[in-house]
């Protein structure tokens, strides 16, 4: 009996998703028929232990868990294989990386989270992967090209989060704030950004190869703004990226507010999107 069952329907063959052998004839990850069902499922129920210096790492506002992070580089590479974050904060995916026996490079931009990072290491006992301190615009284009099997980051958060969730005139610009800065810039701004930055992306991905981005949406100024489609349209539009999935991140951690009450609905953000894009330029 070989290593997959496989049945047959009429003249299609099918690979039975439950078998717990691992095909190895698997290109992408080290996963098992069954551990693949689960890891493409598109909702992340997943409830993520508090853990690895998360009260340090929270002061970051956008860091994720590590498991998080561990899960989805499991599914993208295989043990060993090189992870890439270009916008690595407190270093989720480096963290991420370590728990699964993958190598991993961060680029962040403000040394204060890169620092948090090292100590972080150090108090949980772990080799610190390579964190590059550095202006993402610029460290990209040093990376060599097609050495990297998978990019997994996080977007940079915005002004926009910290006002108050009010109707004033203030909050109802609806404004994002800049790159690692403390002004206001439009949305189109902050999109043009991140066009700048994922065109570089490119250039250390194989080919190939995935990358996923999280992303949340807002609802400000009385508008709810799917910032993870026009996202994903403009990562699309570079060439090259081809999306494949947008995964939702149910994360349970997340307090429930009160908002609009009792006069108008709006929505308690409690989840993210995981935008799945891969390398796909011929």
């Amino acid at each position: 009996m070989s290593q997959i069952e496989l049945f047959r329907n009429h003249n299609k063959v099918i690979i039975n998703p439950n078998i717990s052998l691992k095909d190895p004839n698997n290109s992408l990850n080290d996963l098992s028929g069954a551990e693949w069902k689960f890891a493409s499922k598109s909702v992340i129920s997943k409830i993520f232990p508090i853990n690895m210096q998360h009260k340090l790492r929270s002061r970051h506002g956008g860091q994720k868990p590590p498991e998080l992070c561990a899960d989805l580089i499991r599914t993208f590479t295989k043990t060993g294989q090189a992870v890439l974050d270009p916008l690595a904060g407190v270093g989720g995916t480096l963290l991420g990386a370590s728990l699964c026996g993958r190598k991993a490079t961060g680029i962040e931009i403000n040394p204060e989270w890169q620092q948090i990072y090292t100590e972080v290491c150090k108090l949980e006992g772990l080799e610190e992967q390579k964190m590059i301190v550095g202006d993402a615009r610029d460290e990209l284009l040093k990376i060599p090209e097609e050495t990297m099997d998978f990019i997994l980051t996080d977007v940079p958060y915005w002004n926009m989060d910290k006002l108050s969730h009010t109707r004033s005139k203030k909050t109802q610009k609806s404004k994002l704030s800049e790159f690692n800065g403390n002004e206001i810039q439009s949305k189109d701004d902050w999109l043009n950004e991140m066009r700048f930055i994922f065109e570089k992306c490119q250039g250390p991905i194989k080919k190939g190869g995935y990358m996923a981005v999280f992303i949340g949406d807002i609802y400000r100024g009385k508008e709810y703004h799917i910032l993870s489609a026009e996202l994903a349209n403009v990562i699309s539009g570079l060439g090259g990226w081809v999306l494949k999935a947008n995964l939702i991140w149910f994360d349970q951690s997340k307090s429930l507010h009160v908002y609009g009450y009792p006069h108008a609905f709006v929505p308690s953000m409690i989840h993210q999107n995981i935008l799945i894009f891969r390398r796909e330029d011929g």
